[in-house]
């Protein structure tokens, strides 16, 4: 339940009466224990990498400890301006489950909402590409462990990003990005869509380089008929996703690169059981590569099925997802070729147990097979730099989730 509060503008100091306006409080508290287990990287990544290079020699190690998840306390207004037209404000910190670095901004933004034209808003966001995802993840929007961010949006290694200066961004599409303006349709008969820029505040950060990053997006949701079918592209130039991307054949001295991505789905509701599917291509290119053995491009495809079956008490959710073996081309000349051992695959699985209309508790699990040079890991409580080429991963969670 939201609380409502009166918040008090103070004005000059020596002001005649203050301007009040309507704030709402609301927010999310998700903290769970978590136990996550690293494997060994595999013998063939020893060899070509060398275990000095690895991180903690190659060998696997095992963690226990609290995630926060998307923890948060969300500060908000929507003032009614007249004609139809709306100002809508929130900001929105994370509540993180270690005194570590305190809090941090998530998702904060201010713009205009119209009733027949939809709403424009600029700030911070995680935008169209990445909604698209988190919305039909059945283990609570990709949370933490299990979630869909653990493989989609990404070639392995991060399973989420955040987006400061641009050229340091890296390769995860699923992120929250800065300095950001973006539109979102009103629901026409089901049928939605948005638009996303992100300026290119950061240019020359890097000398001659122009970041920046749109994406597109359209959904339908039936409303008369149970299905829903949605597709999204994003595309980011000079944010350099190759490089960032721990590939062992990059080159960190290119000057200009292009990152793609796009992907489809749809769902279809069977009384209790919305069974839902996608596929994912993501593709990175730099211009120069400095030599003729480095990757110009690299691309790799996925898709992914899931399950999601409401009880009296709660659901269930359930999901496998599939990465093939990347594709690259070097030098920026001949064929692109597949990069032997860089699938991998993953399942989660989730119960959610509702004690109140506003409380939840769960157990969550998950299980990555990655190939010999693949890095893909778990959310929650894992460390990137842990993701052992071709390591399998695995792990549980019991938590609690509280919204108000």
């Amino acid at each position: 339940m939201k609380k409502t509060l009166i918040a008090l503008a103070v004005g000059s100091a020596f002001a005649a009466p203050a301007a009040f306006a309507d704030v709402t409080i609301s927010g999310s508290i998700n903290m769970g224990i978590e136990y996550l287990n690293v494997g060994d990287a595999s013998d063939e990544a020893i060899t070509q990498f060398g275990a000095a290079n690895l991180g903690a020699n190659g060998e696997g190690t095992s963690n226990f400890g609290v995630a926060s998840n998307y923890s948060n306390v969300t500060i908000s207004s929507m003032e009614d301006l007249g004609g139809g037209l709306k100002l809508d404000f929130a900001y929105q910190i994370t509540a993180p489950a270690s005194s570590v670095g305190g809090v941090s901004n998530r998702n904060s933004h201010i713009g205009l909402v119209g009733e027949s034209w939809g709403g424009v808003w600029w700030g911070s966001n995680e935008n169209i590409y990445e909604r698209y995802f988190y919305t039909i993840d059945p283990l609570d929007g990709a949370a933490g462990m299990g979630g869909n961010l653990q493989m989609m949006g990404t070639p392995g290694g991060a399973v989420f990003g955040t987006c400061g200066t641009p050229p340091s961004c890296g390769y995860t599409w699923y992120r929250r990005d800065e300095q950001a303006i973006w539109y979102d349709s009103p629901n026409w008969n089901g049928f939605t869509f948005g638009a996303v820029f992100q300026t290119n505040y950061a240019k020359n950060v890097i000398p001659d380089t122009d970041p920046q990053m749109w994406q597109l997006g359209a959904k339908y949701a039936g409303t008369s008929f149970p299905l829903e079918v949605w597709g999204a592209y994003g595309h980011r130039k000079d944010q350099f996703g190759l490089v960032n991307a721990g590939l062992s054949n990059v080159n960190s001295g290119v000057s200009s690169s292009k990152d793609t991505a796009w992907h489809v789905g749809a769902a279809y509701t069977l009384g209790d059981i919305k069974i839902f599917g996608g596929y994912e291509d993501l593709k990175y290119k730099v211009d120069d590569p400095l030599l003729p053995t480095d990757f110009s491009e690299y691309s790799r495809a996925a898709w992914y099925i899931g399950a999601k079956w409401n009880l009296a008490t709660g659901y269930i959710g359930a999901q496998f997802i599939q990465a093939f073996e990347g594709e690259a081309q070097e030098g920026g000349v001949g064929e692109t070729d597949e990069i032997d051992d860089t699938d991998a695959m993953m399942i989660g699985l989730g119960y959610y147990h509702n004690l109140s209309k506003q409380t939840q508790a769960y157990v969550v699990g998950t299980w990555i097979d990655n190939g010999d040079f693949a890095t893909y890991g778990s959310a929650g409580i894992s460390n990137a730099s842990n993701f052992n080429p071709g390591a399998t991963v695995w792990g549980l969670g019991v938590g609690l989730k509280h919204s108000f």
